[in-house]
């Protein structure tokens, strides 16, 4: 009996040292097993982040593109109101004019004979320069107000303007209304943004046409059209000349606010 008591007990000293080391090995083990859950973890967060980082990301690029788009929806709305404006300001100034009765024209009697107008410099020509016939002035004007028309704020189509302004020029060189007809040329590319061609269209009426009641306006619309091409300094002397030489004109006020906005902008 005390011989089995005693190998039980010498067993059990040679199996005690085992346990305790798979007891140490099973205890490292776990606390592997649960640096390794917490590495995931961490992962799985930064990974989260990344995700609503890029999420944002996309939130914001999709806002700067509505904005860039409003703001090119504003910059085109902002002409045509400028340009209707110049609308209503024409109308009204045709209305004017239409006021005004013709100067009635003698008719030759058979009793006063008909004597033949004296040739003057415009009725000469020089070899080389284009010779046009007289022009019916219903048609011109008939002409001129179908060009006009195209810039209705009810249509509002500004390639039909742009084409009838340019024939009209062509067929009507010396017309009264040569000068309406380059300025309005000039708003029509303006508004469709071919800055290039409106500027050639109000350099060429400031150049022809210095006397015209269209140059403010031109000057004003240089004015804009070199700050919208980045020409700063060009379009400051060009509004800054509209204040100088029409101070308590209409436009005046209009090239006063630009600058005002052109140094708040910076």
């Amino acid at each position: 009996m005390n011989k089995n008591r005693l190998l039980v007990i010498s067993l059990c000293a040679l199996l005690l040292p085992y346990g305790a080391v798979a007891y140490g090995a099973d205890k490292a083990l776990e606390q592997r097993l649960q640096r390794l859950e917490r590495r995931v973890g961490h992962i799985t967060e930064l990974m989260l982040e990344v995700q609503a980082l890029k999420r944002t990301n996309r939130e914001l690029q999709g806002q700067v593109e509505e904005q860039q788009h409003a703001l090119e929806r504003m910059r085109k709305k902002q002409r045509e109101l400028y340009l209707d404006l110049d609308e209503r300001l024409g109308r009204l100034q045709s209305g004017r004019m239409s006021t005004t009765a013709p100067v009635p024209q003698m008719q030759p009697t058979e009793s006063q004979p008909v004597v033949p107008a004296p040739e003057t410099a415009s009725s000469e020509t020089t070899p080389g320069s284009p010779v046009y016939p007289p022009a019916d002035p219903a048609q011109e004007q008939a002409d001129y107000n179908a060009a006009y028309g195209w810039l209705h704020p009810s249509k509002r189509r500004y390639k039909d303007a742009i084409a009838g302004f340019k024939a009209f020029l062509v067929k009507y060189p010396q017309s009264d209304l040569a000068d309406n007809a380059l300025y309005w040329l000039g708003e029509s590319y303006y508004v469709t943004q071919d800055n290039k061609s409106a500027l050639a269209s109000f350099d060429r009426l400031l150049k022809e046409f210095p006397s015209s009641d269209k140059v403010p306006g031109a000057l004003l619309k240089k004015g804009y059209i070199l700050d919208a091409m980045g020409k700063r300094e060009a379009a400051r002397k060009m509004l800054q000349q509209v204040l100088d030489k029409y101070p308590s004109s209409s436009v005046a006020r209009m090239a006063q606010a630009r600058l005002k906005h052109m140094k708040t902008s910076r």
